[in-house]
């Protein structure tokens, strides 16, 4: 009789143990749960497109464009059957995209080909409201072979870049202390593994404590370029982020953003 006692105690003791154990691990996996998914979202994606949602011959929708020779082509193209286009124009025309971010560090990634010889289009990260303005950020140029940047007095170079060939461009801007680096690379994964150029000088200071946009601008443009699968997002880790379209194009960030307006 004790021992049957004994064993009704023993295995009551193991069912309220079991049953306090049970949610103290749902708590504890439910927490868990709760910071992956916090990490996993911190980084946001501004912009993501490869202009495949885009119609050829005009600039992309929704963007900010002066002139009419910075547009979506099928002329020449990295991945899927359409590029960005900055095919010429008159001095300080361009096409940029707005940034709406807290952060002060913005990453911009790209693939980029120049096509033919000589001063080509440049890459600017604008800190000031007005999408025109020059000064206060990011400020580069592919020219003869090289990418440039102007510091506010003058080019100076910062690596060689071959024409007519495919590369892939990597521009994390710390726009909190005006400067920048640079990567490059035969693709992402060799861009995001490549020996920065660091610590670049924006042209003059920053104006605002974080990025306005990103623009395509042209001044003295001889050579073509051609933009492909446009990346930008908050801050210096790179995004971790596969290809989902079929043709291997990036998601289009914004478009999933329209699809999901409820969200």
């Amino acid at each position: 009789m004790n021992n049957n006692l004994y064993y009704i105690k023993s295995k009551l003791v193991r069912m309220d143990t079991t049953r306090f154990i049970l949610p103290f691990m749902l708590i504890v996996a439910l927490t868990s749960i709760f910071f992956l998914v916090q990490t996993a979202t911190a980084q946001k994606v501004i912009v993501q497109t490869g202009f495949e949602e885009f119609t050829l011959g005009e600039p992309p929708t929704d963007w900010e464009a002066r002139g009419n020779q910075m547009q979506v082509t099928d002329d020449t193209v990295k991945t899927g059957d359409k590029s960005l286009g900055i095919l010429g124009g008159a001095n300080d025309d361009r096409v940029g995209v707005a940034i709406e971010t807290e952060n002060p560090i913005i990453s911009v990634e790209f693939w980029v080909y120049v096509k033919g010889a000589g001063r080509s289009f440049n890459l600017k990260v604008v800190s000031d409201d007005n999408i025109a303005q020059n000064d206060g950020g990011v400020y580069l140029n592919w020219n003869e072979n090289a990418t440039r940047l102007y510091n506010g007095s003058a080019w100076v170079p910062v690596d060689d870049f071959p024409y007519e060939t495919w590369k892939y461009i990597r521009v994390v801007a710390d726009v909190g202390n005006s400067v920048f680096d640079y990567y490059v690379g035969d693709d992402r994964d060799g861009a995001l593994t490549a020996e920065p150029k660091t610590d670049l000088a924006f042209r003059k200071a920053a104006t605002n404590p974080v990025a306005q946009w990103v623009v395509f601008h042209v001044y003295s443009t001889v050579a073509q370029g051609f933009v492909d699968d446009l990346l930008i997002y908050e801050g210096r880790e790179p995004a971790n982020l596969t290809p989902v379209d079929p043709k291997g194009k990036l998601a289009t960030f914004w478009g999933h953003v329209k699809k999901h307006s409820s969200f």
